[in-house]
């Protein structure tokens, strides 16, 4: 997916799709929509600073 380019371009589309596969990842559990959104932006928040911290 690139997400150390993400925040480069959609922001939130790249949330999305890491929200989805994560989502996918566990299982496809329902009803769990704001969780893996929530877990997609700390994820790649999380990357964003390292990459920042790496340059």
């Amino acid at each position: 997916m690139g997400e150390h380019n993400c925040y480069k371009t959609d922001k939130k589309e790249c949330i999305k799709k890491k929200a989805y596969e994560l989502w996918e990842k566990n299982g496809r559990k329902k009803d769990h929509d704001s969780d893996y959104w929530l877990m997609a932006e700390k994820n790649l928040e999380h990357q964003k600073k390292n990459n920042d911290s790496n340059r």
